[in-house]
């Protein structure tokens, strides 16, 4: 299979080091996997499943949910959201195969950002749900490996409706997101491997309007990228291209992302960086506002029949325009089976923000109240310029730099950890704190 051909050769360019990657990886080593060949990216393009046969990957969970703040030192707390699944693959010829995969509980976070935290039904007064969290969480893979062109399909369904958070039934308790994709990768030659994928998918909440082909719920995007070789440096140039359009009650989105990346091989270690540019705008209706002493998100569901975004179509925008530099370096170190990595990423962007007079509480809002004092009278009602960043150190994936380490056992089970990031920092007689924040896992066969 010379699709396979060409991955297994980038496997070996890169020595002892592990060609899989998990999330923990990702997070450990540049926070981003735009321009890493690696089994993270089935989830972004399908037809990968093709080159990885074989495998089981999950993950036991996490740290960074938002209520570990609320865990006590020396209180027992399960990590958070594991999920788990594999790909299976059959021969049915020369260089031809079928795969099929599953994976389950798996929260995709790009869908779940849009849901709101609270879902408040009815006139002033009336009762307040806390958005439930979807349970079915299924993706589902089918792919083909045909000579040089792998191909591939994803279905990922994420459902709750009539059990509220705390577990007690409310028919207005009500969440959906569904995507559908399809991609491929194509071998062009021995030193170009081309990825293309696209899709749609839907997202909805709250009691009102649950009719399934309402194109004002409907959402799509696509991606590319070319893997180009490059023998200088043992490594590849990867330009890179993305597009979401998104549409959801009361809100929209449009995010465009291009960039270039470039990745190279060393004795036992492997290195990438890259450089994205983006443009993003947002827009929230009179129907989305934000609690700003606790920052959750609050969308007051309108009438059946009503427009979401409010009874006036009042619209709250937002855009940004920047870039984000990364980089991530991992090697072998002390042993072949284990590795150790470290990795950053930097985001600058200008941001411009009009907000609508009739919702001077709107989701988009930078403002924060930080009094901590209840029935805070703070409002956001003037529109301005200014800069934005990427969180410094806050532990989430999406801060500033990253440190992990990997257990590679005889090629077939891999293990991966983020470390959490202040454990250099802390006095080890004071005791608290977690010492890792995720750990993610990979087994082949």
């Amino acid at each position: 299979m010379k699709t396979l051909r060409f991955v297994v050769a980038a496997a070996v360019a890169l020595g002892s080091v592990s060609a899989f990657a998990t999330n923990a990886r990702v997070e450990s080593m540049g926070k981003n996997s735009t321009f890493i060949m690696d089994d993270i990216s089935i989830f972004d393009n399908p037809a990968n499943m093709n080159l990885y046969p074989n495998f089981l990957i999950g993950e036991l969970g996490n740290y960074m949910h938002k209520d570990a703040k609320n865990v006590q030192a020396g209180q027992n707390q399960d990590p958070w959201d594991p999920w788990f699944g594999g790909i299976f693959s059959l021969g049915i010829g020369a260089e031809k195969s079928v795969s099929i995969g599953g994976i389950l509980n798996r929260k995709d976070e790009r869908l779940f950002k849009f849901f709101p935290d609270i879902i408040r039904v009815g006139n002033i007064g009336a009762g307040y749900i806390e958005t439930p969290d979807p349970v079915t969480n299924f993706d589902g893979f089918l792919g083909a490996n045909l000579n040089n062109v792998a191909i591939g399909a994803h279905i990922y369904i994420a459902h709750q409706d009539g059990l509220d958070k705390n577990g007690f039934i409310n028919g207005n308790a009500f969440v959906s997101a569904l995507q559908g994709d399809l991609g491929t990768n194509i071998e062009l030659s021995s030193k170009y491997a081309l990825e293309v994928s696209g899709g749609f998918y839907r997202i909805q909440y709250g009691p009102s309007d649950r009719e399934f082909f309402d194109l004002d719920v409907w959402s799509t995007f696509g991606r590319t990228r070319l893997f180009s070789k490059i023998d200088a440096i043992n490594g590849h140039l990867i330009p890179a291209a993305s597009i979401y359009i998104t549409n959801a009650p009361g809100r929209d989105e449009k995010d465009f992302n291009l960039g270039m990346g470039v990745d190279a091989a060393f004795d036992r270690g492997f290195f990438w960086m890259g450089l994205q540019g983006f443009y993003n705008e947002q827009r929230a209706g009179s129907t989305w506002t934000k609690n700003f002493m606790t920052g959750e998100a609050i969308f007051h569901d309108p009438d059946n029949g009503s427009d979401a975004w409010g009874p006036r179509g009042d619209r709250t925008s937002l855009w940004q325009f920047g870039g984000t530099i990364s980089f991530g370096i991992e090697r072998n170190i002390w042993w072949d089976w284990f590795v150790i990595r470290v990795g950053g990423k930097k985001t600058i962007a200008y941001v411009d923000y009009t907000h609508s007079k009739a919702n001077e509480r709107s989701v988009l809002c930078p403002t924060m109240n930080r009094s901590g004092e209840p029935n805070s009278n703070i409002k956001c009602s003037e529109s301005g310029n200014y800069f934005v960043t990427n969180k410094i150190n806050d532990g989430s994936p999406d801060d500033n730099v990253g440190f992990g380490f990997g257990v590679n056992i005889e090629e077939k089970l891999k293990i991966d950890a983020s470390v959490s990031e202040d454990l250099l920092f802390r006095n080890p007689f004071q005791g608290g704190g977690r010492l890792l924040s995720r750990i993610s896992a990979t087994y082949s066969f």
